[in-house]
């Protein structure tokens, strides 16, 4: 134990007069500081890296943790409540080839385990398994998994496409619930763009097996990007589900289109992705727009001819309409409700080695691109942009930008590819769109001899250039702005002969392209029993969601009449920045809390800092739970405003040095039985440490509003002190990747919390390599109440005293030395001309406020006022 953070909690007793009548209350306190424990390394891997570790306690106070070994097999370890080894490092997956990533973990009342995890080996799945440890000698040597197995290896979900993120909860009767996101789409309307699924199962112990109660559900059947969700049972067993979605996002497009005459097929055939139609190749499209709008995703686009003439397939066909014949905007889409497309404009001015360049071939897509980047952030600094050309593209601030060069030739003045004059313009753009947070998205056109050479320019502006002409992807490691990935991705664009499977392919890219916009979290809540005991047509292992006609038709609806999804996707937060990885919990008063990581005070690029932002929601009473397709509203549902727990740096108190250190990223919520809420992240505050992993707890609170002040002021304190990576991999382009620490309640109103770290759990480096590391939370509690036979109105005329007889206990729970601590005791509310002064009762001497009591775990003393 850190006696460095030993607490003295101050005990408030309040003393109330009405005439003669003198009431006292008492209540349970806080420990004003935690007491976090040395950090535990739980195994020695060796050459192995030990990563994605999952933690819980039972009802003994014992710690299981659980975490992937080279990504290739879940281990798995128990501790004693003090940190001893009851049963060391033992592999629980079963032989064979896994991959696996994500494990999640829950213990029910009878102290059973029950995991889950994604297996990325061949066909990707969602596996469960429950173990019993108790099976095993705890003598603190390794179990064998077929001795503390109840439930073998089982697959829960195996379908085409990829799968991951799963998150499970047990309910009171002991069954489990489990949500992953999840790539599969049944009726392909999607473009493998990954969902929100659902399953219920019942463990069959006797049969060593799971009885399917709701088969794979689709709870987000709408075109969107979805993930990382998190879920929780509250106490009447309805089941609430978090996570991110695109929906609520904006992004803009800004196409730079080859206008030479090879080009003219693929002219019509943008106009058809954006804008809907048939293909010159054959085959019908809804189009980009109206099916991202369709999905609550706004999208602004403007289609750019290179140079000062465009073809006529720009004002025909699925283009008639759109060509406005004129050059850039002089505003912004989106600044006026409606105006949400640039159309097909003219770029007759691009930027070449600093300097306004205007060729007459067309096909100056690398300067044209680095235009599209500058007129966001120009060389010296200024947002927006003001590039040496005439005019500008004028971003909308709040939207994701990406930038679209669409070309067969060479990125300056056409073929041949591959001069010094085209390098240098993919490396001034790719230079340029890095320091604007524009994203560029390369796609390449077939030319005759192929299409390497000009696809491998494509590859250096969209990921940075490496000096070879190559297809592979690039090795960007970031320690200088030209070895920085701008994020983008390289495609082909079929010539309108490509045939209707490369369009197919075309149309998904573009769908991915436009939404990897911001993120919003929303949430949903689930009646599983009322669709169980009040549909009589319900069986087991039937899916919420079901295919009919083309469509989806999810079970909505009250769960008294048998319906299953009695609140539909319901936004939690409304801002145009990037919200990723929702954590939620539930208190003993039906209260929701959600912490999730934020850019909103950095900008609406996906790769600024972040900050832990934290909301408290109140979704009974804010609605009908009858399912309606637009969910609870936003404003009805928050409690708690949008709250920033993490220190805000913002971007202008970031030392230049350390342009990340304001991320504050990955964060995990817990609620305790005194309604309080834990919150732990890795922070990069601490430019010593590089990460740390931070602590926070919030007092329950009945106030509202504005979190600064409906909430008690806060702690941040720090759970580790070395310079390490911490809970990798994780990257600040690819924030949605990093994986949260592991926390789980105490038996009291402390966390226990898991991570990996390249350490070794202390100063010492573990040659680069992943290790578990474990530390426990102390927050501690001690109860101040009456002494048996004691009344709390007393009676008294004026002159007389009384007594009253009051006892103080170290309620937290633990090993009693563990949780030790020092405490006083203070007296306000004391009324004019009375007096109120406090004694031991054993001895008789007075305890004054600066007076210290130590106590055991499990001590008391007896007092009188």
């Amino acid at each position: 134990m850190r006696q460095t953070t030993k607490s003295i909690t101050l005990v408030s007793l309040f003393l109330l007069s009405l005439f003669s009548g003198m009431v006292i209350g008492t209540e349970q306190a806080e420990a004003s500081q935690v007491v976090i424990t040395e950090a535990v390394r739980i195994v020695d891997g060796g050459t192995a890296s030990d990563s994605q570790a999952a933690v819980a306690s039972d009802s003994e106070g014992n710690v299981h943790i659980v975490w992937s070994r080279n990504s290739q097999h879940l281990y798995y370890s128990m501790l004693s409540p003090r940190g001893e080894t009851l049963i060391d490092a033992t592999q629980i997956t079963n032989p064979g080839l896994h991959k696996v990533w994500h494990p999640d973990m829950v213990i029910d009342e009878n102290d059973r385990i029950h995991l889950v995890w994604s297996d990325k080996s061949g066909q990707h799945k969602i596996m469960y398994t429950s173990i019993n440890p108790y099976l095993a000698p705890l003598d603190g040597m390794a179990a064998e998994d077929s001795a503390i197995s109840v439930i073998d290896d089982t697959i829960i979900s195996m379908r085409a496409q990829d799968r991951d993120w799963p998150s499970i909860a047990v309910d009171s009767q002991g069954n489990l619930h489990i949500a992953w996101q999840d790539s599969y789409d049944e009726l392909q309307q999607f473009f493998n763009q990954p969902q929100i699924y659902y399953s219920m199962i019942q463990p069959e112990y006797s049969g060593g097996s799971v009885l399917t109660l709701f088969e794979d559900t689709l709870l987000t059947p709408i075109i969107g990007h979805k993930g990382h969700p998190d879920i929780v049972i509250d106490s009447n067993d309805l089941v609430q589900i978090a996570w991110d979605d695109t929906r609520g996002g904006k992004v803009e497009l800004v196409f730079l289109v080859d206008t030479s005459g090879s080009m003219y097929s693929e002219w019509a055939d943008v106009c058809t992705v954006i804008y809907g139609g048939n293909f010159a190749a054959g085959g019908y499209f809804q189009g980009l727009k109206p099916m991202l709008q369709e999905g609550n995703m706004t999208v602004y686009e403007t289609i750019y001819g290179l140079g000062n003439t465009l073809p006529g397939a720009a004002s025909s066909g699925n283009c008639a309409g759109k060509n406005q014949n004129a050059g850039p905007r002089s505003t912004a889409l989106g600044i006026t409700p409606g105006d949400d497309s640039g159309g097909i404009r003219k770029l007759p001015g691009t930027v070449y080695n600093g300097n306004t360049y205007s060729g007459y071939s067309g096909e100056d897509w690398g300067p044209g691109t680095n235009w599209a980047c500058l007129s966001w952030k120009d060389a010296q600094g200024n947002v927006p942009g003001n590039p040496p050309t005439q005019d500008d593209h004028k971003w909308n601030p709040n939207a994701t930008k990406i930038a679209i060069p669409i070309s067969d030739e060479g990125p300056k003045d056409g073929d041949p590819s591959q001069q010094a004059d085209d390098t240098t313009s993919i490396e001034e753009a790719h230079d340029n769109c890095v320091n604007a947070g524009v994203v560029p998205v390369g796609m390449y056109g077939q030319t005759y001899g192929g299409a390497t050479s000009v696809q491998s320019h494509f590859k250096d502006l969209a990921q940075c250039p490496n000096g070879v002409q190559s297809t592979a992807t690039r090795n960007c490691p970031g320690n200088t702005i030209r070895s920085t990935d701008a994020g983008g991705q390289v495609y082909e664009f079929p010539s309108g002969s490509g045939g209707a499977s490369q369009m197919a392919l075309l149309v998904e890219a573009m769908v991915y392209i436009s939404t990897n916009n911001s993120r919003e979290i929303y949430m949903s809540v689930l009646d599983p029993y009322g669709k169980m005991n009040n549909d009589p047509s319900w069986i087991p292992g039937v899916s919420g969601t079901v295919a009919q006609n083309g469509a989806y038709i999810e079970d909505t609806g009250k769960g008294s009449e048998g319906h299953l999804v009695v609140v539909n996707d319901t936004r939690v937060t409304i801002d145009d920045a990037y919200s990723f990885h929702p954590s939620i919990g539930v208190d003993m008063e039906g209260n929701t809390h959600i912490a999730w990581m934020d850019g909103r005070d950095y900008g609406f690029e996906k790769d600024v800092n972040y900050e832990v932002y934290y909301t408290k929601l109140r979704l009974q009473g804010a609605g009908e739970f009858d399912g309606r397709d637009d969910g609870l509203s936003t404003y009805a549902i928050k409690k708690i405003d949008d709250t920033p727990i993490s220190n805000v740096e913002t971007n202008a108190g970031l030392p230049q040095n350390a342009p990340w250190s304001g991320n504050s990223v990955f964060p995990s919520l817990l609620t305790d039985d005194q309604n309080q809420v834990h919150i732990a992240w890795v922070d990069s505050g601490n430019t010593s440490a590089g990460e740390e992993l931070l602590y926070v707890r919030l007092n329950h609170t009945s106030l509202e509003g504005d979190g600064f002040t409906a909430l008690d002021p806060w702690e941040t304190v720090a759970i580790t002190s070395w310079s390490s990576n911490k809970l990798g991999p994780n990257s600040g382009y690819k924030p949605s990747i990093g994986m949260p620490p592991a926390f789980s309640n105490d038996l009291g109103s402390g966390a226990h919390v898991a991570w990996s770290d390249t350490n070794k759990c202390n100063d010492e480096t573990n040659n680069n390599r992943f290790t578990i590391c474990y530390s426990h939370v102390l927050t501690g509690q001690v109860d101040v109440d009456f002494d048996a036979g004691e009344t709390f109105y007393h009676v008294i005329e004026p002159g007389e005293q009384t007594i009253y007889n009051l006892t103080m206990n170290n309620s937290t729970p633990g090993p009693k030395d563990l949780v030790a601590d020092s405490y006083g005791l203070n007296i306000t509310g004391v009324p004019s001309n009375w007096t109120a002064t406090l004694f031991f009762a054993d001895n008789h001497t007075a305890i004054f406020p600066d007076t210290e009591i130590f106590l055991e775990g499990g001590e008391s003393i007896r007092f009188y006022l």
